[in-house]
């Protein structure tokens, strides 16, 4: 039976409609309805939400609603608006395509887990797939997952397009015939071919050169591939996973990445989060290389095995912002275990002197570090209207918290909206005249005079 947390005012007639169908009230219920005129009046549900709004809503609500996790936004007042909430939630109840148990995969977090589904799902299908992420987030990891649950039976066949020099690239994605340029005495089949029946991925795609690119949509486009000096067509059956650590759209800008090769790679999408958003899984994360050390160095056990890590040191990891992401947490871990001479527990002292001296709380701030670095070497980055974007968000989610109240808006925004001003709600006024903002106030909210 699904079961709904319902956040807002109650309405009888959409209860009873929810509860004909099986549907029942829980307070830890996954999916959530949100009934009211204001979504952001209410703490953004964690998991899948529906919003149902007892009056219109406008197109620009409805978007922001959407950005922020919303699977629904339903007006009260459409006809048969109660059997269109029914089959939302029963469309977000259903389970879908559970990731297999893997032991070499953590997924504590939410974040992991939901990109664990979007792999599974993918899985199903022999569509491309784009993964994109910071490096060190595990995307080879996910498309070797990506290739085990498809049940492909031919390899895997992973090539890093930055390894090969460009001159050398057509030959060994494609292949070459016997005597196709000086050297070639042997004819060479092509890595593609060689993953007939199975996945090729492309790791750091963004690097192919633009000939090649467009050598490659024409493969994906009619699954056939001629080798250097040949003329025959070969046909192929694979699947293509590629991934990247930046963003294509200023590639596909200044015209070094190809806009159809963009679209046919991104027809399924899935962005690996960095490690400083799912810091539930360091923990789990941290035993598990403690525990794969040990399986790679067997000999390092005559030292004495470390069993688990103190509380301080702990504590530090998590706090890190991991710009280097899980690559980096390896990396600190094995060098941990390498300069341990004793003992069964890791402990602070063991730890690289540049994580003691990171600030503590490192990258939980609202600004995302990785994210502003990447803006900024676009060379389109503007400092003012992100700032002013910045101030902006944030007045507006301080005055959903206080109801409209210019005062205590002012007050949660800390000595930046207060400024010097003796009237906190004086200074909260004109940030909202500067910035083109109205408060929305509750319904009862007293108004001031």
């Amino acid at each position: 039976m699904a079961t709904i947390r319902w956040v807002g005012a109650g309405s009888s007639a959409l209860l009873e409609a929810l509860s004909a169908r099986g549907i029942a009230r829980a307070a830890d219920a996954p999916v959530t309805v949100v009934h009211g005129r204001q979504w952001s009046d209410v703490p953004r549900p964690a998991g899948p939400w529906v919003w149902m709004s007892p009056g219109a809503i406008g197109a620009t609500d409805r978007r922001a609603a959407t950005l922020a996790g919303c699977y629904a936004a339903i007006d009260a007042r459409t006809p048969g608006a109660a059997d269109l909430l029914v089959e939302r939630v029963l469309e977000l109840s259903e389970p879908g395509p559970l990731p297999p148990q893997d032991p070499e995969v953590v997924a504590e977090s939410a974040a992991t887990r939901a990109v664990l589904r979007q792999v599974a799902q993918a899985a199903r299908t022999s569509m491309p797939v784009l993964l994109t992420g910071e490096t060190g987030t595990g995307k080879e990891v996910a498309a070797r997952l990506l290739h085990a649950w498809s049940g492909r039976p031919g390899r895997f066949v992973p090539i890093n397009c930055a390894a090969i020099p460009n001159e050398l690239m057509e030959g060994e994605l494609f292949g070459y015939a016997r005597g196709a340029f000086s050297g070639a005495i042997r004819g060479h089949e092509g890595l593609v071919s060689a993953a007939t029946g199975g996945t090729v991925f492309l790791d750091e795609i963004d690097d192919t050169p633009h000939a090649l690119q467009v050598k490659l949509l024409r493969v994906l486009e009619d699954r056939v591939v001629i080798r250097l000096g040949d003329t025959t067509p070969r046909t192929v059956d694979f699947r293509l996973v590629a991934a990247t650590n930046r963003d294509l759209h200023p590639l596909i800008e200044a015209g070094s990445f190809g806009a159809d090769l963009y679209e046919r790679l991104a027809i399924v999408s899935i962005e690996l989060p960095p490690l400083r958003e799912r810091r539930e899984d360091i923990p789990r994360l941290v035993e598990h290389f403690i525990e794969r050390f040990y399986r790679e160095e067997p000999a390092a056990v005559d030292r004495g095995r470390v069993q688990k890590i103190s509380p301080e040191a702990m504590e530090v990891l998590e706090g890190y912002r991991w710009p280097g992401n899980v690559r980096e947490l390896r990396n600190v871990v094995f060098g941990a275990l390498v300069g341990k001479r004793a003992g069964s527990e890791l402990l602070l002292s063991d730890l690289p002197r540049r994580l003691l001296g990171a600030r503590e709380g490192e990258g939980r701030g609202v600004v995302d570090v990785s994210a502003l670095e990447r803006a900024v070497s676009t060379g389109r980055f503007d400092l003012r209207v992100e700032k002013e974007n910045l101030e902006r968000l944030a007045l507006a989610q301080a005055l959903s918290l206080a109801r409209g109240n210019a005062a205590r808006a002012a007050k949660l925004l800390g000595a930046v909206g207060r400024g010097e001003a003796t009237d906190p709600g004086g200074t909260g006024r004109a940030m909202m005249r500067r910035l083109g903002l109205k408060a929305r106030r509750s319904r009862g909210a007293p108004s001031r005079r």
